[in-house]
């Protein structure tokens, strides 16, 4: 049996530090994918928080927060990020994956938690 090609090595130090630096650096480049996609486990809701922007004129305008996001610092974020702004309402809303209306995702169940304005906070309930 003949000596392996000189090509032979550099190519596998190459392919197995490849393979190696997909699994340790959270990049997913094709077709070297760490598998993020499938190695985080999910239950059968999805639970989003949400913030409603009111403007002035009455338009609405929506965007994900975290849980626990304060009102004052909400408010002045919304009115730096989308202009003249009443007040923002926090909605928790809950998804059941499984819920399908005609082969697509129905809509999430959304519950209004607090009302944000400049006079302040207020839950509802």
């Amino acid at each position: 049996m003949g000596a392996a090609p000189r090509y032979a090595r550099p190519f596998v130090a190459v392919f197995v530090g490849t393979v190696l630096a997909c699994a340790l650096v959270p990049l997913n480049l094709w077709p070297f994918s760490n598998w993020e996609l499938f190695s985080r486990l999910r239950g059968p809701t999805e639970n989003i928080w949400q913030a409603v922007v009111t403007q002035p004129n009455g338009r609405s305008l929506s965007y994900s927060i975290g849980p626990h996001t304060a009102c004052a610092p909400l408010l002045q974020s919304a009115r730096a990020r989308f202009g003249p702004a009443t007040g923002v309402r926090i909605y928790h809303s809950e998804r059941l994956l499984s819920d399908r209306v005609s082969g697509r995702a129905a809509a999430p169940y959304r519950t209004i938690v607090v009302t944000c304005s400049s006079k302040g906070a207020r839950a509802s309930g």
